[in-house]
């Protein structure tokens, strides 16, 4: 099963597979170990940021005669760094930055149980490659909602007897 964050991930990269011309083995999760970039300078690396919590959790008590559970619901925004590289990183950044804020993004996103909220405006991040040649960048920090659910075992009774005796003070 995978973890949550394997999840947004997937989500991530399914997108950018779908809303991009980028070829799927060149869309790079971040902070991966023994991954090589590829030799044209053409592809996309996200990384999952840091998450943050959007108001209280919710709590949810559901019980039977023999064990109760707590539920507890937890909302995150969550930023995602989104770099793109090669001649059409300047295309491909501001197709995601329109697509941000539509019911079809929303509409793709509801399988993996997230939400768009924003894109910022791109940023050009263009340096120099190791072979001293300029390589195109342009970031964008694409902004999603998800919750995160937390259940644990409570227990519970049906009934109290109360055994009640006066003492002295």
């Amino acid at each position: 099963m995978a973890t949550l964050k394997q999840s947004i991930q997937l989500a991530i990269r399914e997108m950018l597979k779908k809303y991009t011309d980028c070829l799927p083995n060149n869309i790079l999760a971040g902070y991966n170990n023994r991954v090589e970039l590829p030799t044209d300078n053409d592809y996309i690396v996200f990384t999952v940021l840091n998450p943050l919590r959007t108001g209280t959790p919710i709590e949810r008590t559901t019980a039977t005669p023999l064990q109760g559970t707590v539920t507890s619901y937890q909302h995150f925004r969550l930023p995602v760094q989104i770099d793109f590289y090669g001649a059409n990183a300047f295309d491909r950044a501001n197709d995601i930055i329109n697509l941000s804020r539509t019911s079809t993004l929303c509409d793709f996103f509801k399988q993996y149980n997230i939400q768009p909220i924003a894109a910022d405006d791109a940023q050009n991040l263009t340096g120099i490659s190791g072979e001293q040649e300029y390589v195109e960048r342009w970031m964008v920090q694409l902004e999603v909602e998800y919750t995160d659910v937390y259940s644990t075992k409570q227990d519970v009774f049906e009934g109290a007897s109360l055994n009640i005796f006066e003492t002295e003070l």
